[in-house]
């Protein structure tokens, strides 16, 4: 009774995360005022800063995750890792996607290479490569190579943070430079960052507890297949010792 009740919380805290983050947005759509110069585009910056702060905080989870695994292997804490990989991967790829549709706007151009958009990049690319040699190498080879490129992802994610203030940049600093000046923008901004923030902590708690119960299946699977070649053998061994008896 009790095992069951982590089972039900999670796709019921995904779904109330999820409601309110639809709440938030068709808040941000039909309350909040435009910007007076870029207009309606703005509007993505509601939904891209939040993906932005999911996916550095999956990633830096997943680089601590990696890095105990490395010195002292956890079943649970690798699926922990795998499972912030994959929802920092998810994030984004909706980072990388809604940006560009500001850029468009607001500089002329889909994609520059400034530095925090490069390093946003290859945080993905690292991701990705994570989940690939996890799906293409080996169980325990595989499990190792993808925990120390996943130790990567969080100096990576921290250097995202501080790219503008140490190297410039025109990307802008929607909470530090004061990007945000309307109290009904500010208000409708923080409701879209908990919402999504609650949907990447839903996903990951969902996803590892899919990833353990999949270890674990396919573990007794393996028990059972032992068991079953081992019944096999003493079939095959009490039949040979028949034969010799009648001989």
């Amino acid at each position: 009774m009790a095992s069951s009740r982590p089972a039900r919380a999670l796709p019921t805290a995904l779904g109330v995360s999820f409601l309110w983050l639809c709440a938030a947005i068709a808040w941000v759509l039909w309350a909040t005022p435009a910007d007076e110069a870029l207009g309606i585009v703005q509007k993505i910056f509601y939904i891209h800063v939040g993906s932005a702060f999911a996916m550095l905080l999956c990633l830096v989870a997943a680089s601590g995750a990696a890095a105990v695994d490395l010195l002292s292997p956890s079943p649970p804490v690798d699926a922990f890792g795998r499972a912030c990989t994959e929802v920092g991967l998810l994030f984004a790829l909706v980072v990388l996607t809604s940006g560009p549709l500001w850029a468009r706007k607001s500089w002329g151009a889909w994609w520059t290479w400034e530095p925090r958009l490069t390093l946003t990049l290859l945080a993905t690319l690292l991701a990705a490569a994570v989940l690939a040699v996890r799906a293409m190498a080996g169980s325990a080879g595989g499990r190792r190579i993808g925990n120390a490129l996943a130790v990567l992802a969080g100096p990576t994610s921290y250097l995202i943070h501080i790219a503008v203030q140490k190297w410039g940049g025109t990307h802008p600093q929607v909470i530090q430079g004061g990007g945000i000046q309307s109290p009904a923008m500010r208000v409708a901004f923080w409701a879209c960052v908990a919402g999504l923030l609650g949907v990447a902590f839903a996903l990951v708690a969902l996803r590892a507890r899919t990833l353990r119960l999949a270890d674990c299946l396919a573990a007794l699977q393996l028990d059972r297949q032992a068991a079953t070649l081992r019944q096999q053998r003493a079939a095959m061994a009490g039949a040979t010792d028949g034969q010799w008896a009648v001989s």
